[in-house]
């Protein structure tokens, strides 16, 4: 085992020390103004001169001076040409051009900006959530950010702590991967509150693809990747400032300043204050229906834009406080059987620092380093979880033009995780004595909840390209994981083939792996009585599946440049190993068993259809229906035998309808959410086995003002105001072995009015 770890280790150090120098060139990357996604193969010469090179797949490209003229000319198909000026002297330049739709007189039409659109050019289907559609919902932070999307679930895992979790494919989101500007960011211990840690305004965009992603992150997307982009300080406005109140009396300030110190050197700021101080019980069941908290959240990064190099670093901390549990408890009764209350303090410092190097005319090279400490002290009833996470992870990238107009990309990768999940879990007897359930930290099971893993990697990717009409990339990494002793290896690969101008088929398929969290990956069971069992006491092994998909979409415009998008997709997921979380053998337990060691069989299939409309001019229609069967195998309390059931807290059915509308000008905004969710099967609880939840239906809306400098919006969540029913089971008797919070399948608040300004200064 040692010796793997040294030798791919000599090799990540020895690729590191690589020292390449860029040629004296006029290099730079082209981009989409709206979307500042890359753009390759776009053409940029010399004005008046046949002196010209085309932008790689990064959108990277590296031209000789001309002494006869300065004006360099950028064009692509699609987009409208830009000529730029490059001073003498000026070796590096980022160009943005402009979709060919977008008209510039006295007024932009910004229906480029739409909510959600579909990438054309990203050899995966990504689905992206502009800047201008995350003004369109109250959006305070990551979690909010999905509500208008088929794609993503987001709700509530249990009815008192405020933790939030997304699935996708029928899955719940740590089998998805979450990347802040293509680097690891959400992962780990910091799933159970980590949607909140992402203030909504400081976004620049979302983007989702589903499915495996390509091998230079990792092994362990199997569903999908979302990535978060901040906004840049090299082109964003100077100073910005978000304000918003609700009616639970939550406020927020969002603030971001950003600085040009050199024409190379350019720095920002983000702050973030969220506060919550009112105790509400809409249910009147003697619990808080969302705990009292408070967040400070803090970023400053800094971007170097220089001859055939470009450097971005970021630090960003984070300190949350949360109380919670039944009305009027305090901190000071912590431990205290006559009331029961809950909350946690979080501590978290994430950096990261990219760098790029241009390699002659066609080549670059890539690292990324990024890590991440996270501290969460918790506390539920008389039960005490600390979970500690430090992680380190590089990577470096080598990308260059193969023969014949391909590319190619290798790299080495590393990463150091220490994972603590100490949890101590107690309950009371009928003679009011306090003893132990569980203690992560015992000899039998402690190798579950206590991780060090040391992954060294290697992986190459090859992408073919046949002109604009067929892209494949084919890739394939090793890593070795220190803590399972394990090799793995991982194959992905991925297409897009245009059928004609307008229509577009997608496809991958690959496999994925993933270390199981117990705890942070079900938080919501800490806010329950159940038992956690780790079945025979039996070693908890890495989570292993693959997935395969296929998505096929048509684009079309009118006449008057108003677009429609229909797309399809199918994607099935199939579990080789799962640790599979078992609620089913008793109400009163949650047994964790390897499925590999039952025989068992665990799979998802996921069908989703998309129609992005614009009926008429500044009215903008999403209509979205997505099927999910998610079966998986548990020990069934009536036979006790292991059966292939249906996932519970899954949602089969569920549509999707958005409308947003825009007066003439931008003044006004109207947008309207509705989701259609279907019924969801539950899991053993309070003896109740086979019981279905009920469909219902959830609203929201808002509506904005948008003057010179500055937007006034006002909206509503949960326009109709329902809520489940017995949120808290047992509420009356919290310390019983019938308490019961982790049951929740709908909205946990009901109907939330709020109100918010923005204002920007150019």
């Amino acid at each position: 085992m040692n010796r793997k770890i040294f030798r791919l280790t000599l090799i990540l150090t020895s690729l590191l020390s690589i020292n390449l120098f860029a040629q004296d060139k006029v290099e730079g990357n082209v981009y989409d103004d709206n979307t500042k996604e890359s753009l390759p193969s776009a053409n940029i010469y010399w004005s008046g001169t046949t002196n010209g090179t085309i932008s790689d797949q990064k959108g990277k490209f590296s031209i000789n001076p001309n002494s006869k003229t300065d004006k360099l000319v950028v064009s692509f198909t699609g987009y409208s040409n830009d000529t730029i000026s490059v001073k003498k002297g000026s070796k590096n330049v980022d160009v943005y051009l402009k979709n060919s739709a977008t008209k510039l007189s006295q007024v932009t039409i910004n229906e480029r900006q739409q909510s959600t659109f579909i990438s054309k050019i990203s050899v995966d289907k990504k689905e992206f959530i502009s800047a201008e559609g995350l003004k369109h919902l109250a959006c305070c932070n990551l979690g909010e950010s999905f509500e208008n999307s088929a794609t993503v679930d987001v709700g509530y895992s249990d009815a008192v702590s405020g933790s939030r979790q997304i699935q996708l494919l029928g899955l719940t989101g740590v089998y998805s991967q979450l990347l802040l500007e293509n680097m690891p960011f959400l992962r780990g211990l910091s799933a159970p509150f980590g949607l909140g840690y992402v203030p909504g305004s400081w976004m620049e965009s979302i983007s989702i693809s589903k499915g495996v992603a390509t091998v230079i992150h990792g092994y362990e997307t199997t569903t999908g990747q979302i990535n978060i982009e901040y906004e840049k300080p090299h082109n964003a406005d100077p100073f910005f400032v978000n304000l918003y109140l609700n009616s639970e009396t939550k406020g927020e300030i969002n603030l971001k300043a950003n600085r040009q110190i050199t024409d190379r050197l350019s720095t920002g700021l983000l702050v973030h204050g969220s506060f919550l101080g009112k105790e509400n019980d809409v249910h009147k069941d003697g619990f808080m229906d969302y705990p009292k908290m408070s967040q400070l959240n803090f970023v400053n990064r800094w971007q170097y834009e220089g001859k055939g190099f470009h450097s971005q670093s970021l630090i960003n901390y984070l300190h949350e406080t949360r109380t919670g549990g039944q009305l009027g408890f305090k901190r000071s009764q912590i431990g205290d059987t006559t009331i029961y209350g809950l909350g946690g303090d979080v501590d978290r410092l994430h950096f990261f620092t990219k760098n790029g190097f241009t390699v002659g005319n066609t080549g670059s090279i890539g690292t990324q380093i990024t890590g991440t400490y996270f501290r969460n002290k918790a506390f539920y009833g008389i039960n005490d979880y600390l979970g500690e996470q430090s992680d380190i992870y590089a990577n470096f990238l080598f990308d260059n033009e193969a023969r014949g107009g391909h590319r190619y990309t290798l790299g080495a990768s590393f990463r150091y995780t220490d994972a603590k999940e100490d949890y101590l879990g107690r309950a009371i007897d009928s003679n009011k004595v306090i003893y132990n359930t569980i203690n992560t930290n015992s000899e039998l099971i402690r190798e579950n909840f206590f991780r060090k893993e040391i992954v060294p990697g290697v992986f190459g990717q090859f992408t073919f390209i046949y002109g604009k009409k067929f892209l494949a990339t084919a890739g394939m990494r090793y890593d070795y994981n220190s803590h399972y002793e394990q090799s793995i290896i991982t194959p992905r690969l991925h297409f897009r083939w245009r059928l004609s101008d307008d229509m577009t088929l997608r496809g991958s398929i690959g496999k994925g792996y993933r270390s199981a969290n117990i705890l942070a990956d079900n938080f919501g069971l800490l806010a329950s009585s159940r038992h956690i069992i780790i079945d025979k006491n039996n070693p908890l092994k890495m989570e292993d599946a693959f997935n395969g998909g296929l998505n096929i979409s048509h684009c079309w415009k009118t006449k008057d440049e108003r677009e429609f998008t229909i797309t399809l997709d199918y994607y099935h997921t199939r579990f080789i190993n799962q640790v599979i979380m078992d609620l089913e053998q008793s109400s009163h337990k949650a047994v964790f068993y390897n499925l590999s060691d039952i025989g068992g069989e665990s799979y998802s299939n996921s069908v989703q259809l998309d129609f992005l409309l614009e009926p008429i001019k500044r009215f903008n229609l999403t209509l979205a229906v997505r099927y999910n069967d998610v079966q998986s195998t548990y020990k069934d309390s009536k036979t006790n035998e292991y059966t292939l059931m249906e996932k519970p807290y899954m949602s089969k059915w569920k549509g999707l309808v958005v409308m947003s509308y825009k007066t003439k000008y931008d003044k006004w905004t109207f947008d309207l959410t509705t989701q259609l969710n279907g019924r969801q099967r539950l899991p053993n609880y309070m003896g109740k086995t086979d019981d279905y939840s009920k469909p219902y239906i959830y609203m929201l809306g808002q509506i904005t003002r948008k003057f010179k400098s500055f937007d006034i919006y006002a909206g509503c969540e949960n326009i109709t105001n329902y809520t489940q029913e017995h949120l808290v089971m047992g509420a009356d008797r919290p310390f019983s072995s019938h308490f019961d919070a982790s049951v929740v399948y709908a909205p946990v608040m009901g109907r939330l009015l709020y109100v918010g300004f923005r204002m920007t200064i150019k």
